[in-house]
């Protein structure tokens, strides 16, 4: 496997073989793209729901693959490559964890695509390649600059013309406190946002602490404005209130768009009824999907309740500190 700086460097070399050689015949300046986002709190079921999503869809539609989160400076190149090796891969029973669904060419958050470019960035971060592809850290400065302007819109464009479709998805949970920026470079952007429980979000925000970071009180997955502030507190109640805050965050940022252009979705009607669910979020955008097929069913699995999970007394804080919260979205 290369390191950070070896994917980096051979992603810069790609990159400018690309623009050179690839991109001066490609007609970009004629594309207009349509994507769709679907973007919700980290473990708020969205990569569940996109894998649905888009199995359903009977549509043709551009998506971003794993070789494109891996190489974005040519992703054109990569994808060529993979899709003529490997074809699309968007089989609903494919492994995943976490967000990350096995496969080059299986659908991907495309978390390099989100640096904001290097010019956008920390300036502490500039010269430590290990952060050039993060995608936790909430934005420092909050403009949008002409680089990571191009250099998204390069990407969407170039995976419209390889992929045949104007119609581009993509599931990011990095996304969430971004709409506004997503709007400004696609304005015929849609989101899907996904709510869910926010105890069952900081249960499993709290498992994902301990199986990837090794410890409760390190923080994991995206960050909020005040995320310094709730990394302080108890394992259980900053989870739950980086649920919190990042809900706020998206609610605040799409309200700003118009109705059509949003849709929300609720992780726990999509478990009681998913095709229902789905076709309601299909006829929202009017987009066309296919006849659902029971057999599926069979893959959708039901997770373990919070309430089995957290001890009395922590159930008891999450229960007062999103109290407000959890009413605003509908949970008792």
């Amino acid at each position: 496997m290369l390191s950070l700086n070896q994917r980096f460097l051979l992603d810069k070399f790609l990159g400018l073989f690309e623009r050179n050689l690839i991109e001066p015949f490609l007609e970009q300046r004629t594309v207009e793209v349509e994507p769709i986002f679907i973007i919700g709190p980290p473990r708020s079921g969205t990569t569940v729901i996109y894998r649905w999503f888009t199995y359903y869809l009977a549509e043709e539609y551009a998506y971003i693959t794993r070789l494109a989160n891996l190489f974005p400076s040519a992703v054109y190149l990569v994808n060529w490559i993979g899709l003529k090796l490997l074809g699309q891969n968007l089989d609903l029973q494919q492994p995943h964890s976490y967000g990350q669904v096995k496969g080059f060419m299986a659908l991907d958050e495309g978390h390099r695509l989100w640096p904001w470019y290097l010019d956008s960035r920390h300036p502490t971060d500039h010269h430590r390649w290990r952060n050039v592809f993060s995608h936790t850290d909430y934005p420092h400065r909050q403009t949008l600059t002409p680089s990571v302007y191009q250099f998204l819109r390069g990407i969407f464009n170039k995976l419209s013309i390889l992929m045949g479709s104007r119609l581009i998805l993509n599931k990011s949970t990095h996304n969430a406190n971004k709409i506004h920026y997503l709007k400004a470079i696609f304005p015929e952007a849609r989101f899907l946002c996904i709510v869910r429980d926010g105890r069952d979000v900081a249960k499993s925000l709290l498992v994902a602490r301990e199986e990837i970071e090794g410890d409760r009180h390190r923080w994991w997955s995206l960050k909020p404005a005040n995320w310094e502030e709730l990394q302080s507190l108890p394992p259980h109640i900053s989870c739950g209130l980086q649920w919190e805050a990042l809900m706020n965050e998206m609610e605040g940022q799409i309200h700003r768009l118009e109705p059509q252009d949003y849709h929300f979705l609720r992780y726990e009607d999509f478990l009681a009824a998913p095709f229902e669910t789905l076709k309601a979020v299909y006829q929202h955008f009017d987009l066309k999907y296919r006849v659902s097929d029971d057999q599926n069913l069979q893959y959708l699995k039901k997770p373990v309740s919070y309430a089995e999970y957290f001890n009395a007394t922590e159930l008891a804080d999450l229960n007062r500190v999103l109290a407000h919260s959890l009413a605003n979205w509908g949970y008792k």
